[in-house]
């Protein structure tokens, strides 16, 4: 489907709720009834069936749903030379299952795996869209993982890190190859995933730093730096779009002077040739934040709720496309939902497969209604 340049493109965080073929295949392998041939079988053609209807609903740049994990950051990590992950079983004092809780472990330096099995995976996703849409790699942004370390060592990595003193070079180095890696596959579009910067937005989250005794500031600037070196050597035709809420428990809302504070900072300071900013719907003039976007970048609009399933105004959704036109290129602006749709309690906030295909036809709608 061909894009109007007078339009907003309707763009996705990446993951997708699984369908119910899936997650009754997750559920006989995890029994011992379904080999690991028969159950990645399942996926693939789920995933096949996903991209088909990615193309159908209008996007151009599509992503496997995430459909192969189990988690959105551990999983990338457990790649790289020097991780693993480990499943601890918690028991089952309270509840009728058992908890299991997944470790990172760190068995050496961090290094690029050139057999990390995410290039396989990305083969597989090229294949499949055969030059119908472009492919979108999304993976865990650089900061994620030093942050994850930072909290989990209360401070100091070097509690189950040999070296500390090379983390960061170790980081940047493993993060610029595999993306190199990823580059020399095909990929021409790479999303950096973080729930720290919207974290940082935080009031709260800066005063339990703070009492942990860890400079704010400074951890900011490292979390700068370490993503700018890890894309610096990226090819000119390389998209490297930055996400800030991974999640939907990490949607920053632009409310007070430190969020805005940051999203300028970020904006500003930050390397990445794309955007992708949540905004709250009812709140439009957050959308006035745009301003401090440098020239030439993009931005993609996180104008819909991914964790719920109530569906947005689609006048408000035109509104705040309208407020952006004041600082983007129509051929520069994207909309999309605020946080990847594959949420943690989909049960109980009310969430289905076809949720997420009526949010993606409201912003194909919202698109159509912009149009200049």
């Amino acid at each position: 489907m061909t894009q109007a340049i007078n339009m907003p493109r309707v763009e996705i965080v990446g993951s997708f709720l699984p369908p119910e073929e899936l997650e009754n295949a997750l559920n006989e392998k995890i029994r011992g009834n379904l080999s690991d041939a028969d159950y990645h079988a399942v996926e693939d053609r789920v995933i096949d069936r996903l991209i088909d209807r990615e193309i159908e609903a209008g996007l151009q740049i599509v992503t496997d749903g995430e459909m192969r994990r189990k988690s959105w950051d551990r999983d990338f990590w457990e790649g790289f030379e020097g991780m693993s992950r480990e499943r601890i079983d918690t028991g089952n004092i309270y509840q009728d299952d058992i908890l299991r809780h997944d470790l990172l472990r760190f068995s050496g330096k961090i290094e690029f795996n050139p057999a990390h099995p995410f290039f396989d995976k990305f083969v597989h996703m090229q294949e499949l869209t055969a030059g119908r849409a472009e492919v979108r790699q999304t993976i865990p942004s650089p900061g994620q993982l030093y942050m994850r370390m930072f909290l989990s060592s209360n401070g100091d990595p070097g509690k189950f890190y040999a070296t500390p003193d090379t983390l960061i070079d170790d980081i940047v180095e493993a993060y610029s190859r595999t993306i190199a890696e990823f580059y020399r596959l095909g990929c021409r579009h790479i999303q950096l995933d973080t729930e720290v910067w919207g974290r940082l937005s935080s009031p709260e989250f800066d005063r339990m730093l703070l009492l942990g005794g860890a400079d704010v500031n400074e951890i900011t600037r490292l979390l700068l730096d370490l993503i700018n070196r890890s894309i610096a050597t990226r090819p000119a035709d390389l998209e490297i779009t930055f996400n800030i809420a991974a999640n939907e428990q990490a949607v920053p809302r632009w409310y007070d002077e430190k969020e805005l504070a940051n999203l300028r900072l970020m904006l500003e300071t930050i390397d990445a040739d794309a955007f992708l900013l949540p905004f709250e719907i009812s709140s439009p003039e957050a959308i006035n934040a745009l301003r401090w976007l440098p020239a030439g970048k993009r931005v993609i609009l996180g104008l819909v709720d991914g964790s719920l399933p109530n569906l947005e105004s689609v006048n408000d959704i035109v509104t705040a496309v309208r407020m952006a036109r004041r600082y983007v290129p129509m051929e520069k602006l994207s909309i999309s939902p605020t946080c990847g749709f594959k949420v943690r309690d989909r049960e109980r906030q009310g969430l289905n497969y076809e949720t997420q295909w009526t949010k993606i036809a409201l912003l194909r709608q919202a698109a159509e209604l912009a149009a200049e």
